[in-house]
């Protein structure tokens, strides 16, 4: 028979002898006999705790009791409160710790943070138009400083 059988036989037949096919496989597997040897000791514990009195409840038991039972919930609320507090506490330091330690990390442009509005405004190339501008109804082949060489000829062209 295998281990665990035996066991579940011992455990049914708590009181009372043990069949002759158990006494055998007891004798010859140790795991099993220290098995059996425990279930007697706490046997033979069980029979002596019954054969002593029970003690009579002495006066005022059942207050103290109660007053015990609210004291140990008062406590446990406390420390309850503590600890959802506390972990708030954890809680809240973690999440501006990660948030500094990212602030930190990321670089100042990129795909998470966009560049500056003054890095853009000097990154663009200035541009001019050398064109005229018909709605203002000033020319810049009129402002010879203005023109790029060789704008007055083709404005005067495009007037005629």
């Amino acid at each position: 028979m295998r281990c665990e059988k035996i066991r579940d036989l011992i455990d049914a037949l708590w009181t009372g002898e043990l069949p002759a096919a158990i006494r055998e496989h007891v004798a010859t597997c140790q795991a099993c006999e220290s098995y059996w040897r425990d279930a007697r000791l706490v046997q033979a514990g069980l029979h002596a705790l019954a054969e002593e009195p029970v003690p009579e409840v002495s006066l005022g038991f059942a207050t103290r009791l109660v007053r015990r039972l609210g004291e140990s919930a008062a406590e446990t609320a406390q420390e309850e409160f503590f600890v959802r507090a506390g972990r708030r506490f954890v809680y809240a330091t973690l999440m501006l710790t990660l948030a500094l330690l990212l602030a930190l990390v990321l670089p100042a442009t990129g795909p998470v943070r966009g560049p500056a509005t003054a890095d853009l405004v000097m990154a663009e190339p200035e541009i001019a138009t050398a064109r005229t501008d018909r709605l203002v109804g000033v020319y810049l082949s009129d402002i010879p400083d203005v023109a790029p060489a060789g704008q007055n000829e083709r404005d005067q062209k495009g007037q005629q």
